[in-house]
């Protein structure tokens, strides 16, 4: 979606790995801002000052599940279940306004604790298999990665070591079961739900075409692609 809304713009460019997390914006002169987790301060860093917001990921060291192998699952999933900080209000401040004048794709707008409010489309991808997605969220606050660049088969490979064990497995499980549960009653009733494992093998404008966006056509060629992979399969 953030290579759709960025070839309207005017950049058909197939981007980069490191432009996942890393962007600056001059409001000044851009209509468009997306692909980042602008409300989540434990997983990227925003600076908004002066017209220019610049947004980059925090160290991976930093982003790793402090109590992945003890504790309820709510320990790591942080986002959703940790207090309301100062700069979660003020970036929530900072959306509010950035929505009366750009186009923002915004990623897990709910996990921000309390429910945004703001009058806008949500697409929720959600998982059908509630262990596959407990495992897929293990292996990514063990091992601090959340995406893969194309080439790294290599690397998911060897760390899939750090996979975890099957009791260890239940008991994420079990928690997944009730972290949906509180993040289902947040979702707005203008939700499109979608789940991965009906798009995981669509071509990249398939995918497009199944939430709605049909006039992809107009800004990008038929075999366009994207830097990113699907971290963990489950």
């Amino acid at each position: 979606m953030d290579r759709y809304y960025r070839a309207r713009e005017g950049d058909d460019s197939i981007g980069s790995f490191d432009s996942i997390y890393k962007r600056e914006y001059d409001l000044n002169k851009c209509n468009y801002i997306g692909l980042n987790e602008f409300l989540v301060p434990e997983v990227i860093d925003s600076v908004y000052n002066n017209g220019l917001l610049t947004t980059e990921n925090r160290d991976r060291q930093d982003v790793r599940g402090k109590e992945h192998k003890r504790g309820d699952l709510h320990n790591v999933i942080y986002t959703t279940m940790g207090p309301d900080t100062a700069p979660k209000q003020t970036r929530r401040q900072t959306l509010s306004q950035l929505l009366k004048t750009h186009f923002v794709l915004l990623k897990y707008p709910l996990v921000t604790n309390p429910t945004p409010e703001w009058d806008v489309d949500y697409i929720s991808c959600e998982r059908h298999g509630v262990r596959a997605q407990a495992k897929s969220l293990y292996l990514s606050m063990t091992t601090g990665c959340y995406h893969f660049k194309k080439g790294d088969e290599r690397l998911i490979k060897r760390l899939k070591k750090f996979g975890p064990r099957p009791d260890t497995l239940d008991r994420w499980a079990q928690g997944m079961e009730k972290t949906w549960e509180t993040y289902r009653a947040m979702k707005p009733k203008r939700c499109q739900t979608i789940f991965m494992e009906d798009f995981e093998n669509l071509k990249p404008f398939e995918v497009l075409e199944m939430v709605g966006i049909m006039d992809w056509v107009k800004y990008l060629d038929k075999g366009f692609d994207v830097p990113i992979r699907k971290a963990w399969h489950g």
